[in-house]
């Protein structure tokens, strides 16, 4: 596995190499070259991609999405309805008019949903479901080396905000106390340091919102 770490507001960026090379999350475009030469360096040909994966539709994760496919004709991926944004290139609840750009639409060829797996060979990566952060982010266990590749839903220190298009903190809540019962022990994040507690990391992030909940009260 090679571990791409985002610079700027661009997103962590994992490839996941067995019979078949999946990339998860994309970045930013701006960060592409950055990201293919990093590949290059670690024995990984870029045009090889098989599939990738977008954790969500927000530009610094799916930004990058339209040049991996130019590269290698990859297959793209996301929940159904992160999948639309992405396929119908939409700038406002992508966020990509925030970060000043617009998101190039890409078909996204495999519209995911909870429970999918996504065979590489050996191993799989299975789709959790866990709106919050948007409406279709998800997550992706790595149930052979006990990881969560968790997108924005939770970082190692913290969570995704929900006051983004789709966002909604009770749906944030209710992923991550379903995440406490999945079997992972180290969480790769869409932004940030890796966790090798990654329970701790949910349970931390959950006392946070229960902390914001009663301040509303």
């Amino acid at each position: 596995m090679i571990v791409i770490p985002g610079r700027g507001f661009s997103s962590n960026v994992y490839v996941v190499e067995d019979e078949l090379v999946a990339v998860i999350d994309a970045g930013c475009p701006e960060d592409f070259e950055h990201i293919t030469s990093l590949m290059r360096k670690e024995g990984i040909d870029p045009a090889s991609v098989r599939f990738l994966v977008n954790t969500h539709c927000h530009y610094d994760h799916a930004g990058g999405d339209h040049a991996f496919v130019r590269l290698s004709g990859c297959l793209v991926m996301a929940h159904a309805v992160d999948g639309g944004v992405i396929g119908g290139g939409d700038d406002i609840v992508s966020c990509a008019e925030m970060f000043g750009s617009r998101l190039t639409p890409v078909r996204v060829g495999r519209k995911l949903a909870d429970g999918d797996e996504i065979g590489l060979g050996r191993c799989s990566l299975r789709v959790i479901h866990t709106p919050g952060h948007t409406a279709g982010s998800i997550c992706l266990l790595l149930r052979e080396e006990g990881i969560l590749f968790s997108g924005d839903t939770v970082f190692s220190d913290g969570f995704g905000r929900t006051d983004l298009p789709t966002g909604d903190q009770d749906d944030l809540v209710s992923s991550l106390r379903r995440l406490l019962h999945q079997p992972f022990r180290k969480l790769f994040p869409g932004h940030g340091e890796i966790s090798e507690d990654g329970k701790e990391s949910v349970r931390a992030a959950l006392e946070v919102l229960a902390c914001s909940d009663r301040g509303k009260s």
